[in-house]
């Protein structure tokens, strides 16, 4: 899971709470596609070279440049988690996920209590479906 802001942790609980359940390892890392660019690319290229296989889930609100960033960086799937608040209460967050260009592939989930179980429902059913769990 990468956060575009740590204000954004609390948003995710249920998901967190489900991948516990069903005794999924995750990581966690707070890195802004906005505020702290190098070192969310340096992060990604490091999971690159580990080799690790994943499921990325990019949590972000207002203009929500997190989920595209990581699609363009990575290889891995990403699923984009758009998070209500703002003036638009998050509309802004999910179109900026929908409408990305060709060649970006993310995929995203709704914007309302459960999406954050959606994905990561939705990510644990990747890793089984491709043998990693």
């Amino acid at each position: 899971m990468i956060y575009g802001s740590a204000n954004d942790k609390p948003f995710l609980q249920g998901g967190r709470d489900y991948l516990d359940a069903e005794g999924v390892s995750y990581e966690e890392v707070v890195l802004s596609a906005h505020r702290d660019l190098p070192e969310l690319i340096e992060y990604l290229d490091a999971l690159k070279q580990s080799g690790e296989k994943a499921v990325i889930l990019a949590i972000a609100g207002l203009a929500a440049a997190l989920p595209g960033v990581v699609g363009v960086k990575t290889e891995l799937p990403v699923i984009g988690v758009p998070v209500p608040g703002g003036p638009l209460n998050g509309i802004d967050a999910l179109l900026s996920i929908s409408q990305l260009p060709g060649g970006v592939p993310v995929t995203t989930v709704g914007l309302h209590s459960k999406a954050p179980l959606n994905a990561c429902m939705v990510a644990h059913r990747l890793l089984k479906f491709a043998g990693m769990e």
